[in-house]
């Protein structure tokens, strides 16, 4: 887990809210373009958004671009995707069942996160 980020956006929904998932992204995106650090944290129904090829459906259409797209620039640009461990439960998720290249984290981390971020943008 990163010890900082300047932003931290939060999603909460599923596929079921693609609108929220890819200003999420875009946003966190936009981030990382502009030379900040960014983190996205996945919470409630958002977990199951954790699991391989989970977005590969998710395109609301332009001028957004296709979530995978968005998350695959995300974590090239150095982006940090985070899963709450206690919503993974919630949910019956494994950790052996998401993106290897997520962390679990717990609602200590996120505590500890979030009193040292610059912004944040909050999907709920």
């Amino acid at each position: 887990m990163p010890s900082t980020t300047d932003l931290v956006t939060t999603l909460f929904d599923d596929t079921r809210n693609p609108s929220k998932i890819t200003v999420g992204l875009t946003m966190a995106v936009k981030a990382l373009d502009k030379g900040h650090s960014a983190s996205i944290i996945l919470f409630m129904d958002a977990v199951k958004l954790a699991k391989p090829n989970a977005l590969n459906e998710v395109d609301i259409g332009a001028p957004f671009k296709p979530a995978k797209d968005l998350l695959q620039k995300f974590i090239k640009q150095g982006g940090n995707v985070l899963v709450c461990s206690a919503c993974m439960e919630h949910n019956g998720i494994k950790e052996s069942e998401i993106d290897p290249r997520f962390e679990v984290i717990n609602g200590g981390d996120v505590v500890d996160l979030m009193m040292g971020v610059t912004g944040s943008l909050q999907l709920s």
